[in-house]
């Protein structure tokens, strides 16, 4: 099972807390990107909502979401895990 899907699980069966959470994940992700690693499509997509997280209401800007959503995006992920990236389409002629 990848890294990705594994923290995902946790923070759904609350075995890790949100903010354990984002930093585990976008730690993962860096070292995956940074190491050339085939990152799911399903854990790509779920990237912007955990960079978009912010677990201080007072610091939460507009584009910013709260750990519910965070959770219901992860529960989304989870999902389409074994969802393919989308063909890439050629140019309208």
């Amino acid at each position: 099972m990848d890294v990705f899907r594994q923290l995902v699980e946790a923070l759904l069966e609350q075995r890790v807390s949100a903010e354990n959470f984002e930093a585990a994940y976008l730690r993962a992700y860096s070292e995956a990107a940074a190491a050339g690693v085939s990152i799911p499509f399903a854990a790509d997509r779920l990237f912007y909502a955990v960079d978009a997280y912010c677990s201080d209401p007072s610091l939460r800007g507009p584009l910013d979401i709260d750990e519910a959503t965070l959770r219901s995006e992860a529960r989304e992920a989870l999902a389409r895990w074994s969802l393919p990236w989308p063909p890439a389409t050629a140019p309208a002629a």
